[in-house]
């Protein structure tokens, strides 16, 4: 053998600055901010509903693309779920409760509507929920990921409260159990 092909580390430190580089870059790729209470949500655009009783529930008209801003609600809850989330399917029968509940609200129905982001879903994927019953309002797809980017990439599920506005006054990442907190807040915001 003539030591040509030699296997191991000639400079073991060249690796760990190599392996602190690719952590901190990793770190800031991974580590974007996401919308927090008292943010402003970031402007981005969604497909509309293909379903014009989707579209009518969201107070939208014919275009092809549409905003938080431009769902006719005081507030809007909205939530980013990923259609195969374990942990978006257990948070889905707890927000389909909030679902009733808001519209039984004399006060808040109408005024809050509820909104769900599957992210990277394709339109079949997203007419499987829709069809399956799991979220009884609105749910449209993020096909490229382009909302879902520019939303600092949040694992799912994640919620948020938005006002028409779009300043955002409730923002969870994770199963919510307990809807009361955040219920309060719509109450205290959404009036």
């Amino acid at each position: 053998m003539t030591g040509r092909f030699k296997i191991g580390v000639r400079r073991p430190w060249a690796v760990a600055v190599l392996w602190g580089a690719l952590t901190v870059l990793w770190a800031g790729v991974a580590g974007a901010e996401l919308p927090g209470a008292g943010d402003t949500l970031p402007t981005f655009s969604l497909p509309s509903p293909g379903a014009a009783e989707d579209r009518a529930a969201l107070g939208l008209g014919d275009a092809a693309t549409f905003g938080v801003a431009d769902v006719d609600a005081q507030c809007v809850i909205f939530e980013v779920i990923g259609v195969y989330c374990v942990e978006c399917h257990k948070q889905a029968p707890i927000f389909s409760r909030l679902h009733a509940r808001l519209a039984k609200d004399g006060n808040l129905a109408g005024r809050v509507k509820m909104l769900a982001m599957a992210a990277g879903a394709t339109d079949k994927e997203v007419d499987y929920l829709r069809k399956k019953g799991a979220y009884p309002f609105v749910v449209v797809n993020d096909p490229d990921f382009v909302a879902h980017k520019i939303l600092g990439e949040p694992k799912t599920p994640f919620t948020m409260v938005v006002t028409r506005e779009g300043k955002v006054v409730f923002a969870h990442l994770g199963v919510i159990a307990d809807t009361g907190p955040m219920y309060r807040e719509i109450e205290k915001q959404c009036r």
